[in-house]
């Protein structure tokens, strides 16, 4: 114990062990206070990391001590601001698609303009989208559409060309085929100048064949008047009509009662004339029937949109002209709710108009009246493009 005194004694003494203990003192001192440091900066990264980009990038800049830190934290909230904007961007698109009018559509869109600014997104990439889209679904619409009626009118016709050549004892068979393929219109019109092309054919024949059984061939007069029968009674058109009867009336036949009789050349050239102008006919009748089949076609699709309300874009070009309407200038601004109703009225209004007219220039056509209900119905509400309006039917 003494020696360890005296030992400790003599470290005192010397300069760099007492150096040594001071030291040492100092940083005993100093430990509680880099401790506190430590705990702070533990609590400073767990705030840090519980913070949103934009947040943490506005706390480095109220931290920043030197313009660089300053620029740094600027450019990493900038950075933040873009990702948060694309990443709404992201989602008000899922809210666009998932909306179930196309006004809703048209709002959602408005806000994603002004958050692609934010995200740096040029807005006009993002501004029209439902439109767009609802262009795209008439134009699908309008093909499918016109496909179907080309598909009938090409069908149409080949049964119109078919049904001359189909043989008597499958006939019957045949039309009742048509008509359950729901061509019966076709079928109707043609029956009748298919009697009628039947009895020249066999008043022909027999001519051909008294022609024959007659060695002179100088007496046998042609069937001229049946034919002049089937063109007056066709339905084509009538100045082709015209036509077609100032043709029959250029084949000369004969003056039998006066004693004339054929030259045998002379006659198969009236036959053969005969033959091609009862051909011609029967051509001109089938496009009149294909031609009524389109007229027919257009009607039931104009029938079919007079029951359908206004589309998106229609109701939008009466918007001005309904918040004109409707200006209540004494009391307040219509809702935009009123607008679009009066809008949809409009639109509806018009569309029938227009549809009305055209339907009754395709019924000009066949020369037949549009059937229209015996009085006018007001109807209480009719809900057109997702709003309820009052309309006159």
């Amino acid at each position: 114990m003494a020696k360890f005194s005296q030992t400790f004694l003599q470290g005192l003494l010397q300069p760099t062990y007492q150096q040594g203990l001071f030291t040492a003192a100092q940083q005993a001192a100093q430990l509680p206070g880099q401790l506190r440091q430590q705990q702070a900066a533990q609590e400073e990264m767990q705030r840090l990391r519980g913070m949103g980009a934009v947040e943490r990038a506005d706390f480095m800049a109220a931290r920043a001590q030197t313009p660089q830190q300053l620029m740094a934290a600027e450019a990493a909230k900038g950075k933040a601001v873009e990702a948060s904007a694309l990443e709404s961007l992201r989602g008000l698109e899922a809210a666009r698609q998932a909306a179930p009018t196309d006004a809703e559509k048209e709002h959602i869109e408005g806000i994603m303009a002004r958050v692609a600014v934010q995200a740096g997104v040029d807005p006009s990439t993002v501004t029209g989208r439902t439109q767009r889209e609802s262009d795209d679904q008439v134009r699908r619409e309008l093909n499918e559409n016109r496909l179907r009626d080309e598909e009938r009118a090409a069908q149409e016709k080949a049964i119109a060309q078919a049904y001359y050549a189909v043989p008597e004892n499958v006939r019957a068979k045949f039309e009742e085929n048509v008509i359950q393929s729901g061509f019966g219109n076709v079928i109707d019109e043609l029956k009748e100048d298919k009697a009628r092309d039947n009895l020249f054919n066999l008043q022909l024949q027999n001519a051909k064949t008294k022609a024959a059984e007659d060695a002179a061939m100088k007496k046998a007069p042609l069937p001229t008047t049946t034919l002049e029968d089937r063109i007056n009674q066709s339905n084509i058109d009538p100045e082709l009509k015209d036509q077609f009867l100032s043709e029959l009336a250029d084949i000369k036949q004969p003056d039998f009662e006066a004693g004339e009789t054929w030259n045998p050349g002379e006659r198969k050239l009236a036959e053969n004339a005969l033959s091609s102008l009862n051909q011609a006919v029967r051509l001109e009748v089938s496009r009149e029937v294909s031609r009524k089949s389109q007229i027919r076609t257009d009607i039931r699709r104009l029938e079919k949109e007079l029951t359908e309300g206004p589309n998106f874009r229609e109701i939008q070009e009466y918007e001005a002209e309904a918040k004109d309407n409707l200006d209540t200038s004494w009391f307040s601004d219509p809702s935009e709710e009123e607008i679009t109703a009066e809008a949809t009225r409009l639109a509806a209004k018009a569309k029938r108009d227009r549809v009305e007219s055209l339907l009754e220039q395709r019924y000009d056509e066949l020369g037949e009246t549009v059937k229209k209900p015996a009085t006018e119905v007001e109807e209480e509400t009719q809900e057109i493009g997702g709003y309820k309006v009052k309309e006159i039917k």
